[in-house]
């Protein structure tokens, strides 16, 4: 074992152009260690990009930045297919909990996963008729607002 040098203990006081060498080395070291880490989390996407064994520390970086933004693309996605089914399923709740309307029956037709027995035969998927400007408008037809 070398003999304790109180020049070269990194933490001790020393002067600034001393400590500055040292500092920037143990910088140095931290990110290389962390490239190291991140080479080993993506060695499968390494091999499959055919890379060298060991690719340059910006490609590393690169397929880092690419996996991430590729993951976060997921996960949102993700996130939006879970909204859309809690919602679908808050408004299949919704309109069969209360007393249902013919309009409430044809929402409910018309919405995915609403299979329930108590619905009547299924309607067109177009659940408003667009007037006809020519004929006049019928009441029994009338268009839901929710206002």
């Amino acid at each position: 074992m070398a003999p304790y040098s109180a020049a070269t203990d990194p933490l001790l006081p020393q002067p600034r152009k001393l400590r500055k060498p040292v500092i920037e080395k143990m910088r140095r070291d931290r990110i290389n260690s962390s490239i190291e880490q991140l080479r080993l989390l993506l060695e499968k996407e390494i091999q499959r990009h055919q890379l060298p064994s060991k690719p340059e520390k910006a490609d590393i970086l690169e397929m880092t930045v690419t996996c991430l933004q590729r993951h976060m693309a997921q996960r949102d996605v993700q996130a939006q297919r879970e909204g859309f089914s809690t919602c679908l399923q808050d408004s299949i709740t919704f309109l069969s909990q209360h007393r249902q309307s013919q309009l409430q029956i044809q929402l409910l037709q018309n919405l995915p996963g609403a299979h329930t027995g108590a619905l009547s035969p299924p309607v067109s998927p177009c659940i408003y008729q667009i007037p006809n400007k020519h004929s006049p408008p019928d009441s029994s037809q009338a268009l839901w607002r929710p206002w």
